[in-house]
């Protein structure tokens, strides 16, 4: 189904415009058309017209991630925005716990700038279960109490436990973590409560009347007395008895009290994981940086030998050198006295050869 169809718009609409960002059962992933989509159904039952730019693939966590989200729908010159859903957590990751709260609590906060007059609201993971065993849940469970958590903080209203809606019932589900149609309406059945809920919550009814009868043995001063003390004691306990409401304000703050402490541990365990992998990758390094100083020193000492080689062979060829400059001194020498014996003996047998008359044989000439 297409993220953008023109079908999500809804035009019988009277209130403003609930603009639906987030994942893609948002998208309407699941559901047989636009109109049986959950944003479509909450939209129409909260009588505002809609406009979803929901996709498939996107968390609070992710990437792209809602916020992502957010800052391209304020680009678009929406009029009369009254609500924001920011719907996910059914894809996002275990792995991005520790920044999971910052993330949402930033989408939030984004949202209620670019809609200053709009109610902010988060959908914690609608969607299915499907594929996920008891060990998988529980760590997603720790993910949306992150989201929920985050979205507090920035003081959106919280849709939560809304992947408790389809669950894993096969009559909910389509296919994978999206719900089919029956699961998308009861998913805007119990965001619209929610938003009916923040809309106007109903007060506790005040206790009109504190008097408790107190049997007295007499009328005398003493039971006058008691039964005044007796009177003012049930006041007490009465005004101090907390409420259905307050009774339940308790439970829920024990038990965010108890997952948040569940959070911060898993979080903490993870970064404990995370500097354990880095303390063994810097370990890993320091082990290659040692293998390449000892190639390095190797390779220096390799070079340490060559250059004494080659320091003894230009020795040696220095050598060579000078004695070859005597050996060529001394045969340019002999051909020097070479050539003038033959021209001595040229110039003796000459003389011979032709009986010169009065010849004379002249003395051997003085070599060098």
């Amino acid at each position: 189904m297409a993220d953008d169809d023109e079908a999500g718009v809804s035009t019988d609409a009277s209130q403003g415009t609930a603009l639906w960002l987030g994942d893609g059962a948002c998208a309407g992933g699941g559901a047989s058309d636009a109109a049986h989509r959950y944003s479509t159904l909450t939209s129409k039952a909260l009588g505002l017209v809609e406009a979803n730019h929901a996709a498939t693939g996107v968390g609070f966590a992710t990437k792209p991630d809602v916020g992502s989200q957010v800052d391209t729908a304020s680009k678009l010159g929406l009029a009369g925005v009254e609500y924001v859903f920011l719907m996910a957590g059914i894809t996002d990751s275990y792995d991005s716990l520790g920044s999971m709260r910052s993330a949402t609590a930033a989408a939030v906060r984004a949202a209620a700038k670019a809609w200053p007059g709009a109610r902010v609201v988060a959908g914690v993971a609608p969607g299915c279960l499907t594929g996920l065993d008891d060990t998988a849940l529980e760590r997603m469970e720790l993910v949306w109490t992150a989201i929920r958590l985050g979205a507090e903080d920035a003081g959106a209203l919280v849709c939560d436990g809304l992947w408790k809606v389809c669950g894993s019932d096969p009559a909910l589900c389509s296919s994978g973590r999206l719900p089919n149609d029956d699961g998308h309406a009861l998913l805007a059945e119990s965001i619209e409560a929610s938003v009916r809920e923040d809309q106007g919550e109903p007060l506790d009814q005040p206790i009109a009347d504190l008097t408790r009868v107190v049997a007295s043995g007499g009328g005398d001063w003493l039971s006058r007395s008691l039964r005044e003390s007796r009177r003012r004691e049930a006041e007490k306990r009465e005004a101090n008895r907390p409420t259905g409401t307050e009774l339940s304000n308790i439970t829920s703050k024990l038990e965010d009290v108890t997952k948040g402490q569940a959070l911060m541990q898993a979080i903490q365990q993870q970064m404990l994981g995370h500097l354990k992998q880095q303390q063994e990758t810097v370990e890993k390094q320091q082990r290659q940086l040692e293998t390449q100083q000892e190639q390095l020193r190797q390779q220096q000492a390799s070079l340490q030998s060559q250059q004494k080689q080659l320091e003894s062979i230009v020795g040696q060829q220095g050598e060579t050198v000078a004695s070859l400059q005597t050996v060529t001194a001394d045969l340019q020498k002999q051909a020097r006295n070479t050539s003038v014996l033959l021209n001595w003996c040229n110039v003796q047998f000459g003389a011979i050869s032709s009986y010169v008359e009065g010849y004379v044989p002249g003395s051997k000439p003085a070599l060098e």
